[in-house]
C-alpha cells in the first residue's frame, strides 16, 4: 500500500534493501522489535521506516537500531494506523472513534478530531491524493476529510464495515463487511459500482494490487479465506490455501508479483505469481482503460498462477497485521522486506531472502515439512 525510495528529511533515511538494514537482523532473517503489549496495524513510509499502532501507542521504528524512534501515547487503544503517499504525514485510528494526524518529518501532532462519534473501535483509515485528503470508516459510515483543515468532504452509509483499500490512482474504494459482501464505491462521491459476495463470513482485509489488476480478499472461510478476483471484472481468479483458519491481513508487493498474507494460525504465508509479468501502474480497475488480459487464455492464466513460496514462522500469538517494505522485491522477493505484528505485541520484520523455507509446496498452498525458528 509507494512512490520510491527517496530521502525524507534530516538525513533520517531507511531502505530496508540496504547493508545498514542487517544489524538488526538475526541469522534467520528477521528482527524482533519489542515495546508493544499488542499490535494491531503496521505500515511503511515510502522511505521504509515502520510504524505500528497497538495498545496506546503509536510507534516509529529505527532500522538500524531496530529500536522505536518515536513514540505517541495516545488515551485510548490505537488500533489503526496509515501513512500518506508521499511520506508527510502519519495517521492513526482511536478505539472511541478518535484520528489523529503526525507530521513525519518533525514527529508534531498537526490534528486531531472527533471522526466517528459512539463507534466503539479505532477508524479504519487512508489517505487520498498523495496527503490532501484522509478516509475514514466506521461502523457503516464511511466519511472523506481534508487532512490539513479537518473539513468534512463528503459521507456516506454503507454496509458495517470491516476492511477497505483504495486503489492506487484514488478513482475506486472496497469495502469488506462482516456478511462477506465487498463494495465498490468511486470516489469521492462513494456511489456503489458493483457488490461482491467474496465470502461467507467477515471480510478482514480487502486490498488492490499496486498494478489494480487483482483484488485480494481476506475472510474466516477456512480453507477458502484467502481469495483473488480480477480488479477489471471481480471474476474469481484463484483461491489461495494453506492457512488454518481466519486470514486476517495481506499486503502486495510494490511490484504486484508478489503477496504476504497473515492469520489466526501464528504464521505469515509468502505467494508468488508464476507466468505473467504486471502489466504497469496503469493497469486499470473494473474495466476503466487499461491493457485487457491475455486474448484466448482463461482468467486464471492471463493473471498469472500464484503458488506458496514460504511460510513464516515464529510468532507466539495471532499475527494481525502484515505488509511489504517499499521496493521491488525481484523474481524471487530476495531483496525484500515484510513486517508483521501479534496480538501479543511481538513485531518483526524479515528479510526474505534470509527466512529459511519451510518446505517444497505442493502447489495448493501447503508445504510438505516446516520448521520453527
Amino acid at each position: 500500500r509507494s512512490p520510491s525510495t527517496s530521502e525524507l528529511s534530516g538525513g533520517r533515511r531507511w531502505c530496508p534493501r540496504a547493508e545498514a538494514m542487517g544489524n538488526p537482523f538475526s541469522r534467520g532473517g528477521f528482527a524482533t522489535l519489542k515495546g508493544h503489549t499488542s499490535v494491531s496495524a503496521v505500515c511503511f513510509l515510502p522511505t521504509g521506516e515502520l510504524v505500528t499502532a497497538g495498545d496506546t501507542s503509536l510507534r516509529l521504528w529505527h532500522p538500524e537500531t531496530g529500536k522505536a524512534e518515536k513514540i505517541w501515547k495516545l488515551s485510548g487503544i490505537v488500533e489503526t494506523c496509515c501513512c500518506s503517499q508521499d511520506g508527510r504525514y502519519i495517521a492513526c485510528g482511536v478505539a472511541d472513534g478518535l484520528v489523529f494526524i503526525y507530521e513525519a518529518r518533525s514527529w508534531q501532532q498537526v490534528a486531531h478530531w472527533q471522526a466517528h462519534a459512539e463507534c466503539g473501535q479505532g477508524p479504519l483509515l487512508q489517505f487520498l491524493a498523495e496527503n490532501t485528503y484522509l478516509l475514514s470508516a466506521a461502523r457503516c459510515t464511511c466519511k472523506i476529510w481534508s487532512s490539513r483543515t479537518t473539513k468534512l468532504i463528503n459521507t456516506w452509509e454503507t454496509v458495517p464495515i470491516t476492511s477497505l483499500h483504495v486503489a492506487r490512482d484514488c478513482t475506486v474504494l472496497a469495502l469488506g463487511s462482516h456478511t462477506g459482501l465487498v463494495t465498490i464505491h468511486s470516489l469521492p462521491d462513494g456511489n456503489v459500482l458493483h457488490r461482491l459476495h467474496a465470502h461467507r463470513t467477515e471480510v478482514w482485509a480487502v486490498v488492490f494490487s499496486p498494478d489494480q489488476s487483482l483484488l485480494a480478499t481476506a475472510s474466516r472461510d477456512d480453507p477458502d479465506g484467502l481469495k483473488l478476483w480480477s480488479a477489471q471484472t471481480l471474476e474469481h481468479l484463484q483461491t489461495l490455501r494453506g492457512h488454518v483458519g481466519l486470514v486476517l491481513d495481506c499486503s502486495f508487493s510494490s511490484d504486484s508479483m508478489q503477496l504476504i498474507t497473515a492469520g489466526y494460525d501464528r504464521t505469515l504465508r509468502l505467494w508468488s505469481r508464476h507466468g505473467r509479468a504486471p502489466d504497469g501502474p496503469d493497469g486499470g480497475v473494473l474495466a476503466s482503460a487499461g491493457p485487457a488480459p491475455r486474448e484466448g487464455l482463461p482468467p486464471l492464466l492471463a493473471g498469472g498462477v500464484w503458488r506458496c513460496e514460504n511460510v513464516l514462522v515464529g510468532h507466539g500469538d495471532i499475527v494481525a497485521a502484515c505488509a511489504f517494505a517499499p521496493g521491488v522485491a525481484g523474481p524471487s522477493g530476495g531483496g525484500a522486506v515484510v513486517a508483521s505484528g501479534a496480538a501479543d505485541g511481538a513485531v518483526r520484520a524479515w528479510r526474505l531472502a534470509e527466512v529459511q523455507r519451510a518446505g517444497a509446496s505442493d502447489g495448493d498452498g501447503s508445504f510438505k515439512t516446516s520448521s520453527g525458528a
